[in-house]
């Protein structure tokens, strides 16, 4: 691994992570020019991962897969693959620390979806599970998640992949503070989605 490559957060943000280290790792894979996998972990704070996603595109860097977790009140451990534009900077050079913490300076795009599942919190010990199909393009993830944390709900759990020229990504989402979304939040959520398949 390069070591270069190799960051970490500031003593502050170790010490919300109860004395785990926060940091990031990113490193070429071998076979897939423009392929990179970045493995991020410790504390995080809530929205770092609409944040960046919309940042990464900005560099005109996609996420491909992966998944991330919360694995306690204030920790996260991640790996995605990346996937850089042709003439775009190479992501060895990015701060991803830094652009999970800032909010990006852009406006989101249309969100299309092919289809989404959503299962209530019963079956998923408190969190809302949304499964979506949708039409691929750079910042897709990034305005997905900007679109649920505009309506205060935020992923514990996430795993996205894209599979040809289609998204299909799945999200554990819980409200402000981990609380349960409410059965009327889960409603409303339902509607908004509709109002975003393709027609």
């Amino acid at each position: 691994m390069n070591s270069l490559a190799t960051m970490t957060a500031s003593a502050t943000d170790t010490a919300y992570a109860g004395f785990q280290e926060t940091g990031f790792t990113i490193e070429p894979i071998n076979g897939r020019p423009g392929g990179y996998r970045l493995e991020m972990s410790g504390f995080l704070a809530p929205g770092w991962s609409g944040r960046l996603a919309a940042g990464l595109s900005e560099h005109r860097v996609g996420i491909v897969r992966g998944s991330a977790e919360k694995v306690n009140a204030s920790s996260w451990r991640s790996s995605f693959e990346l996937k850089s534009a042709p003439f775009a900077g190479s992501p060895e050079a990015i701060d991803f620390l830094r652009l999970a913490n800032t909010e990006p300076d852009r406006k989101a795009a249309c969100i299309e979806l092919l289809s989404f599942t959503m299962e209530p919190t019963a079956c998923h010990n408190g969190s809302l599970f949304v499964e979506l199909k949708g039409v691929d393009r750079l910042g897709f993830l990034g305005d997905l998640l900007d679109y649920f944390s505009m309506r205060c709900l935020f992923p514990v759990k996430m795993t996205v992949d894209t599979q040809g020229d289609t998204a299909v990504d799945r999200f554990w989402l819980r409200g402000v503070g981990g609380s349960v979304p409410s059965e009327a939040i889960s409603d409303s959520m339902k509607r908004n989605l509709e109002q975003l398949l393709a027609r």
